[in-house]
């Protein structure tokens, strides 16, 4: 059942089995797989079920670190989170992204990659891919032709670089795709509107007791639970469990001062340009940005998309952190940055209702008077992008950047703390100071300059010459990917981690967070995978919890005063 949070009669208390904070890619798992189960379910999500410039505004926050995305643009406030606006790439972490690595500090997952591959398997449904297959040879057999051709890069040693494949979801956007699904469920009841502001805690902060929920439009409300399960997003993870603040002063789950550091997004590191000699053979698969705008354009293009990682051997052996390495064409950051002006134009909530709702308009009024100047300038790279993903002319060249992205190196003091402006519920808006160490930088010069080496040995590439001057240019250049991680990081112990291996708040009973703000490392593919891989772990352990609870009647949904 979905229902409007700003219908519920002001004061309501609501029981449930299972409370799920958070509509996202890990809330939306969660709740299918309790679909038409016994354990009554509870969805709180703070946005609705499309866009709203107003809901945006409510992720404000402050950017104090490395130069970051708007934090208002960075995530999408309404049912299916972030998976509104993925670009459908997925592929499990690598095993070396789950051991200890000497050269990697912090490295190593509780979990091992096998106990995940089962669910990397279940995930493939969840997000409409194909068969859970990512050998290669599999692909090429099934795609291959004149120009979708791999890069010849991998030798039989196997110290040097490979091809990395990922699946392309359509891509699926679950709070389309499922809302009709949790809508049907008799045992669960999503609320839309719903933002949560805090956590209530036992006195001894042991056990969470009820979510606090406040709307725009005026009604609150809380939910009790026998376990609750908080999944939104690498930042708003950490900023409600420092709010939450009651008992614990420095916030729950905070006693070792670990929630909200280790804050990670990856970074992008592009190359000075380049030419592939067999331009016709290679593109397809590889320009990342001909496939986004095929994809968007709803034009015919292979269901994976091809990145030259280095191996496991290359990377122990120059101490190197994963990537992937994709082409991008020279037109394509004109482009994107007229799509993200005309998506800001749409975001842009009116000033009646920002004073109505105590939203600040100072962003509002920047975004409206650069939005079309910002316009105006990429219009040419925007009509080039149309044209070459429409036509795409093999016989025009092409220059490409070579655009890295790298798996971040874990570091406390790239964090998400909580800010002295607030929200318009009186709650203290993040500050997110996103940094990167010295590692970090050394890893993607090194990786870029072995690959360039490698491609211009075997004749694949071709360039205009004073590479290494321009390509400490870019290195000042970090781009990123909008991936919120590592915030409240997975760890056996404690003092090292705020959650232990089921996701559980160590030292809180029944409060386990989901989604890549676990992730102890990042790896350098897109999370999304991964999240519902862990989302589906973890129901099976919330199931089985609650179905050895079941001495005790189930608790309805919702109150008889709704």
């Amino acid at each position: 059942m979905l229902r409007d949070a700003r219908h519920v009669l002001n004061g309501t208390h609501i029981d449930c089995d299972l409370c799920v904070i958070g509509g996202g890619a890990a809330g939306l798992t969660i709740a299918r797989e309790l679909a038409g189960s016994s354990c009554s379910v509870v969805l709180l999500e703070g946005g609705g079920l499309e866009v709203d410039g107003i809901s945006q505004a409510l992720y404000a926050g402050r950017n104090v670190g490395l130069p970051y995305e708007r934090l208002t643009t960075a995530r999408s406030r309404y049912l299916g989170g972030s998976t509104n606006c993925w670009g459908g790439f997925s592929r499990p972490l690598e095993p070396g992204d789950f051991a200890e690595r000497s050269w990697i500090p912090g490295s190593g997952w509780p979990i091992p990659r096998d106990t995940m591959m089962p669910y990397y398997e279940r995930s493939q449904s969840v997000l409409g891919l194909g068969p859970f297959d990512y050998d290669n040879d599999f692909w090429m057999e099934r795609i291959g032709g004149p120009k979708t051709a791999l890069l010849p890069v991998e030798d039989k040693d196997g110290d040097g670089f490979e091809n990395r494949l990922a699946q392309l979801s359509p891509p699926i956007r679950m709070g389309e795709a499922y809302r009709a699904e949790i809508g049907r469920a008799a045992n669960i009841t999503a609320f839309l509107n719903a933002n949560v502001t805090g956590l209530d805690t036992n006195p001894t902060a042991t056990a969470v007791e009820r979510v606090q929920v406040r709307t725009l439009e005026g009604p609150g409300f809380t939910v009790g639970a026998r376990l609750f399960v908080l999944g939104c997003g690498g930042i708003e993870n950490a900023r409600i469990l420092l709010l939450s603040n009651k008992v614990q002063a420095a916030g729950l789950g905070n006693g070792n001062d670990l929630v909200g550091r280790y804050f990670a997004d990856h970074p992008r590191f592009k190359t000075p340009p380049i030419r592939l000699t067999q331009q016709g053979r290679h593109r397809t698969l590889y320009d990342v940005s001909l496939c986004l705008a095929r994809r968007r354009l709803r034009r015919p293009h292979p269901s994976v998309a091809l990145a030259l990682a280095p191996t496991a051997e290359l990377q122990e052996r120059h101490a190197l952190p994963n990537s992937r390495t994709y082409l991008v064409a020279s037109y394509h950051s004109g482009a994107l940055d007229a799509f993200k002006a005309m998506r800001d134009l749409r975001l842009l909530p009116s000033r009646h209702s920002c004073r109505r709702f105590g939203v600040s308009e100072d962003e509002s009024v920047s975004l409206l008077r650069n939005a079309g100047p910002r316009i105006l300038r990429s219009m040419p790279q925007l009509a080039h992008a149309l044209f070459d993903s429409l036509v795409d002319p093999g016989w025009l060249p092409r220059r490409f950047t070579l655009e890295t992205v790298l798996e971040p190196v874990p570091n406390p003091d790239s964090r998400v703390t909580l800010d002295h402006a607030t929200d318009p519920f009186g709650c203290n808006l993040p500050r997110v100071d996103w940094r990167l160490t010295e590692q970090d930088r050394r890893g993607a010069a090194e990786t870029q300059r072995l690959l360039r080496e490698d491609l211009l040995r075997r004749g694949l590439i071709t360039t205009g010459g004073r590479q290494e001057e321009e390509a400490e240019a870019t290195m000042a250049d970090v781009g990123w990917c909008w991936h919120h991680m590592g915030t409240t990081r997975m760890h056996e112990s404690p003092r090292h981690g705020v959650v232990d291996a089921e996701g559980r708040v160590h030292g809180v009973g029944n409060l386990y967070i989901a989604g890549s703000s676990v992730f102890p490392t990042m790896g350098a593919d897109h999370p999304t995978m991964t999240i519902v891989a862990l989302a589906l772990r973890m129901t099976d352990r919330i199931l089985a919890l609650l179905q050895d609870e079941r001495s005790s009647p189930p608790a309805p949904a919702v109150a008889a005063s709704l």
